[in-house]
């Protein structure tokens, strides 16, 4: 309908600008994650250590606003994790503008037998963070306190 054109026109207008700030976004969570003792690993195109770095960086302008981290094994649970987060959402959603995260075990990996996702490397404390355009400062703090508690 004649609405819902005007509203995507509207909002393509503003899209590079959303990715520019979602891809930022990402690229800072995704260094501090890195140093936070209470996680892993982290999985994330733009950061020097993934083994796909290289050719993300001689095929991309920007290393996108998805991410993924694995907690450490003394680390909060996951799921306890996600309920202590105040601003980042739980959902199965990529691409807004709000901070989602979600358990690919327990969301779209779950019909999936525990042995082949663990293969997978799919993993109970593995957990894909879609960024979206929230000041950085915020997104950080919540993930701190949820980390901490």
């Amino acid at each position: 309908n004649a609405s819902t054109c005007y509203l995507l026109e509207r909002s393509l207008k503003t899209l590079h600008l959303r990715v520019e700030r979602q891809t930022a976004n990402a690229g800072h969570l995704a260094r501090w994650l890195s140093a936070h003792p209470s996680v892993a690993r982290v999985f994330y195109p733009g950061l020097p250590a993934h083994p796909g770095h290289n050719v993300a960086r001689s095929q991309m302008s920007g290393f996108g606003a998805m991410l993924s981290f694995e907690l450490a094994p003394e680390a909060v649970a996951s799921a306890d994790l996600q309920r202590r987060l105040k601003l980042i959402r739980s959902a199965v959603s990529l691409g807004g503008v709000e901070t989602t995260i979600c358990s690919p075990s327990q969301t779209s990996h779950i019909k999936m037998p525990p042995s082949d996702r663990e293969r997978l490397g799919i993993t109970d404390a593995l957990l894909r963070l879609s960024v979206g355009i929230e000041h950085t400062d915020d997104l950080v703090a919540d993930l701190d306190q949820a980390l901490r508690e």
